[in-house]
């Protein structure tokens, strides 16, 4: 009786998904030639907005969303706006927000842009105009309704990635965008070694003089007799400072004053802890402005504010295309909606929000979201993807790219059963992926290259994960795995360190959340190369064993390839090649010493580590190949 019953009811189910894929529609969006009086329906009789847009009216803003339908996008268009989600489908039968990935509707992926392009460009007519800049004759200004006063006047130091917006660095809040040719620099002085990263101490002044901090008087000062030479007084007038302090960030503060004679500027008070030196670099000012593509900006009042910009190339002598974002976030899903998919988007040019695509915090969690088939770029936010208490999440096919502002391209917080897989990650100004307390999940297949922003790595396994396989990646810079992480497998990854990182992996028992133990952790036949060779104490695998309530339980370091071990890991240490020579307590019957590459990889000079035929230990090392100069398809 209770199978035939049970048989009665899959029998049920069956026949309502059936009728609800059915009954599902495909609803057309073109926000260039839409109409939201019109249907929806069809290509002739699309809608201009989406639903779960704030401005969409009438169709858009009325349809019920059942599960199975599609939103379907023009591809080739450019919707301006932001799209909120709080509807569901069902396990099986999702709600699809569809950016044209078969080329049905329009040619190539639709475009979610949360820019504007600005107008009203005017040459500056005086040097005055310029703040005396020079190349006064080549600047040009334009001004835009955008409010960034509170930005410029609050009067304190905040660090570079945690600043709400309206205390943030203005150049963290708006950015400029060449069209399709990229993100423009902020003027900057010193000029940073890579105009997309304007925060790396090691690019910055320095200062033999450790700054002064008055707390009693409410400010600090900095003294630098080399550089602080200019004899007007209001020569930094205006100017933003970054100062390098704290545990290895950069924090921002308008300058206060400026004492000629005492080679001196007067600056907030800085509550951060400071460094023997002081590294510091100043930002935002017409001044300051000497390269093509650099720009300042400054408040005019009225809720206005000025741009200037040394274009790099102009249209019928005025610059042409130069966009900015208006809009703070692409897609957010809100309020436990679940059972969604969204794919085959271009998502540019937001700021100031959640990123690109958001899954917020929600009661009841979202679950069961895929995102797919997706390029992000030049997002300025909290991530390209955020993803927030939420469960059953497939991240895949999807390239974010220059994404500044200390944006990191995939963030996972708080989430269970997720994978996020062929993803490739380029040059974002945060880290590449980055966890805090997830478990069951896989990192599989990524591509990671270029996260070398300030505090910036390319994966972080941070404060309470379990469960999470990570393997077959391809990385370049850092990865770490912090405090309260269980049962964590590192298989056959490759790690490049450039030369420019001092650690591949990196096991710290610093953190907030929960204990410290780190349990069960394996390092599998993985490729850790190219640490930075000036650094003596740099290394393929650390662990840091400074206030640890333990070391490690259950560490497996087997099958590597990696420059050598750093500090105290007990565990099971075998059949390792180690490219420098390493202490004997690592070293066993199954390890061996080889410091040429060549006799170990394929082409190492190009980034490609799998292992050359015929070389020693052949079950040892990483089988992933190099990446692309870009993803296929992108």
């Amino acid at each position: 009786m209770f199978i035939r019953t049970r048989s009665f009811i899959l029998a049920l189910a069956v026949l309502v998904i059936g009728s609800a894929h059915a009954s599902a529609a495909t609803y057309y969006v073109d926000f260039a030639d839409g109409d939201n009086t019109a249907d929806g329906l069809s290509p002739e009789s699309a809608w201009k907005h989406a639903p779960g847009d704030r401005n969409a009216t009438d169709g858009p803003s009325d349809v019920a969303l059942q599960p199975g339908d599609t939103i379907l996008f023009r591809g080739g268009v450019a919707y301006h706006g932001s799209i909120v989600l709080e509807v569901s489908g069902e396990p099986g039968n999702p709600i699809t927000f569809q950016g044209n990935t078969e080329g049905a509707f329009g040619e190539g992926r639709a475009i979610l842009d949360g820019g504007r392009v600005i107008e009203g460009w005017q040459r500056a007519d005086s040097a005055e105009e310029a703040q005396g800049n020079p190349r006064w004759r080549d600047i040009f200004y334009a001004d835009v309704d955008l409010d960034i006063e509170s930005n410029m006047t609050h009067g304190r130091f905040v660090v570079h990635r945690k600043a709400p917006r309206d205390r943030q660095a203005p150049w963290q809040r708006v950015i400029l965008i060449d069209g399709d040719q990229g993100l423009l620099p902020i003027a900057q002085s010193p000029k940073p070694s890579d105009p997309f990263y304007p925060d790396l101490p090691r690019d910055f002044y320095r200062s033999e003089h450790q700054l002064d901090v008055r707390e009693d008087e409410g400010i600090s000062i900095l003294t630098d007799e080399e550089n602080f030479v200019a004899e007007e007084p209001d020569h930094y007038s205006g100017m933003l400072i970054g100062v390098h302090g704290g545990n290895n960030h950069v924090y921002f503060a308008a300058v206060k004053g400026y004492d000629p004679e005492a080679h001196q500027l007067i600056l907030p008070h800085f509550s951060p802890s400071t460094y023997d030196q002081t590294r510091y670099a100043f930002y935002n000012s017409v001044r300051l402005i000497e390269n093509p593509g650099e720009w300042a900006i400054k408040p005019i009042g009225d809720g206005r504010s000025r741009i200037y910009l040394l274009p790099e190339r102009l249209e019928d002598g005025k610059p042409a295309n130069i966009g900015f974002p208006v809009f703070n976030t692409g897609v957010s899903v809100e309020s436990g909606a679940s059972h969604l998919q969204i794919e085959g988007f271009l998502i540019q040019r937001y700021s100031g929000g959640s990123g690109g695509v958001s899954v917020s915090q929600n009661d009841p969690r979202s679950r069961d979201i895929a995102i797919a088939d997706s390029e992000i770029r030049y997002i300025s936010g909290f991530a390209g993807i955020g993803l927030h208490h939420c469960d059953e999440i497939l991240v895949e096919n999807t390239y974010i790219h220059h994404c500044p502002g200390w944006t990191t391209a995939v963030f996972l917080n708080r989430v269970n059963d997720y994978t996020v897989r062929n993803t490739f990650l380029d040059k974002n100004s945060g880290s590449g992926i980055r966890h805090y307390e997830c478990t069951e999940g896989v990192i599989q297949d990524n591509v990671i290259l270029n996260h070398f922003g300030m505090h910036a790595s390319a994966i972080n396994v941070y404060e309470g994960c379990a469960n999470v396989v990570l393997e077959g990646n391809y990385i370049q810079n850092t990865a770490t795995i912090n405090r309260n992480a269980e049962n964590i497998i590192f298989r056959n990854n490759v790690i490049d360190g450039l030369g420019r990182s001092t650690v591949a992996l990196g096991m710290w028992t610093s953190g907030r959340t929960g204990g410290r133990d780190l349990i069960d952790v394996q390092f599998l036949n993985n490729t850790f190369v190219n640490m930075n060779p000036d650094v003596e104490w740099s290394a393929g695998i650390i662990g840091q064993q400074r206030n640890s309530p333990s070391s490690p339980k259950g560490l497996v370091i087997r099958g590597n390839i990696l420059d050598r071990i750093g500090e105290d890991l007990p565990g099971v240490i075998e059949q390792n090649i180690y490219t420098r020579a390493v202490e004997e307590r690592f070293m066993c019957e199954s390890c061996h010493v080889i410091t040429d590459l060549e006799m170990l990889f394929v082409d190492p000079a190009n980034g490609d580590f799998r292992r050359r035929p015929d070389g020693p230990a052949m079950d040892v090392g990483a089988d992933v190949p190099p990446p692309p100069a870009k993803p296929v398809g992108f």
